[in-house]
């Protein structure tokens, strides 16, 4: 899997040629809303021949002024590779970008690559609040420009009681400590990112202070496990408070060693 940044591929016309579908969202903590749509994704290349897929995403959410993400780029692209993606486009949400029309978003998506298919959510909004384009305009937008599209609007995917999965709900429960409910709408415990942490051994445990800038759940104690960057996986007990991290490997490890951090349940 490639990573791109929205302007390289147009710049350097790396992809102007590729038959693309193509999936746009924030895609922050993926959900299994998300992997619906990863999913849709990966089976319209499969039944389209030459047709390559790509995954378009922001480095900030744009919807949620200040608020702390649920995963970092480096966590959320690997999720995606497991898709088999061919591509990620980060997409800088800058006072510049903010100002794009909707169709002129639309027009640069045809400068970039041949756009077969885009796949969205049913709230699915690209451009400026004042020149939007909403998922149901997005085949008559792109036929402006001369460009068939085939337009999959994904609608939401709700929970065991009717109510819709949302990343703005999952932050939420991850800031009320309630993992087992995030796991459920996940289908995957809460990952936290330890490569970028500075520990430092105490008597207790490893202590690191927060730098990820991931939202982190409700102070307490947890359990969790650490997945080493050798890929193995060793159970700690995690304490979270005003200081950051406790970590308390269940085994001799180092966590200079540390990849990331999986946070199950709440000990009571």
């Amino acid at each position: 899997m490639k990573i791109y940044d929205f302007c390289t591929p147009i710049e350097k016309r790396l992809l102007k040629d590729v038959p693309m579908a193509i999936a746009i969202g924030v895609f922050d903590g993926v959900h299994l809303g998300h992997r619906e749509i990863f999913s849709r994704l990966a089976g319209y290349a499969s039944s389209h021949e030459g047709v390559r897929t790509m995954v378009m995403t922001f480095a900030t959410n744009p919807k949620v002024e200040g608020s702390r993400a649920l995963d970092t780029m480096r966590l959320r692209t690997r999720y995606i590779s497991s898709f088999g993606i061919d591509y990620v486009v980060v997409i800088d949400f800058s006072r510049d970008f903010s100002k794009m029309s909707g169709r002129e978003f639309i027009r640069l998506l045809c400068t970039m690559c041949r756009v077969k298919a885009v796949i969205v959510g049913e709230d699915f909004r690209c451009g400026s609040p004042s020149d939007q384009i909403t998922a149901g305009e997005l085949s008559g937008t792109f036929a402006g420009f001369g460009v068939g599209v085939d337009a999959l609007v994904i609608p939401p995917v709700e929970d065991a009681c009717h109510r819709r999965i949302s990343s703005t709900h999952i932050r939420a429960l991850v800031s009320q400590g309630d993992l087992d409910t995030v796991r459920e709408l996940s289908g995957q415990p809460y990952q936290y990112d330890l490569l970028e942490n500075r520990f430092v051994r105490t008597v207790a445990g490893y202590r690191t202070r927060v730098v990820t800038g991931q939202r982190l759940p409700a102070d307490g104690s947890y359990r969790a496990s650490v997945v080493l960057l050798d890929g193995r996986e060793v159970e700690a007990s995690l304490i979270i408070d005003r200081d950051g991290l406790l970590i308390v490997p269940r085994s001799g490890i180092d966590l200079v060693k540390a990849d990331s951090l999986r946070i199950f349940s709440k000990e009571n």
